[in-house]
């Protein structure tokens, strides 16, 4: 059964104002490539999602698509995120994240409990605290380099 929901590739190609006969032809493959790639009946490659991205000028396109894909290994490289937030709101969401790891210090924290070359038991819980931490900062890095500039 085809996902009833719009992907990524359709998404992009609705806000673009694209039928999917029109982006065939920009983008030189089939309307049945198309129709496809929206249903999820084929995944579309990364050398087309690059095509895609810039017909319909989404240059978030390629990450959410492969963060979309189900079974995929690549959540856990790129977080999920809001493509096209306005760019003040996604600058100082991402300004916060670093000033929140500068002023828990978790820097020198890291240092210090790398110096040894592991992470004691004891260490454990701020390294996670420093992992989350950082997890929101490439979520924030994401929502400002997709950002809606205009």
């Amino acid at each position: 059964m085809y996902n009833k929901t719009p992907n990524a590739i359709q998404r992009a190609r609705n806000s673009a104002g694209f039928t999917q006969e029109a982006l065939a032809e920009r983008a030189g493959y089939s309307d049945d490539t198309i129709r496809a790639w929206e249903s999820g009946a084929r995944n579309c490659p990364i050398d087309a999602l690059g095509i895609l991205s810039d017909i319909l000028q989404a240059p978030w396109l390629t990450s959410v698509y492969l963060r979309e894909l189900p079974n995929n290994s690549i959540e856990a490289v790129v977080p999920a995120f809001t493509p096209g937030r306005p760019v003040a709101e996604a600058s100082a969401d991402y300004i916060s994240c670093i000033l929140d790891l500068v002023d828990d210090k978790f820097d020198r924290k890291l240092l210090r409990m790398i110096a040894d070359g592991k992470i004691d038991k004891d260490e454990e819980h701020v390294f996670e605290q420093i992992m989350s931490a950082s997890e929101k900062l490439i979520k924030a890095y994401y929502e400002m380099r997709f950002a809606e500039k205009e």
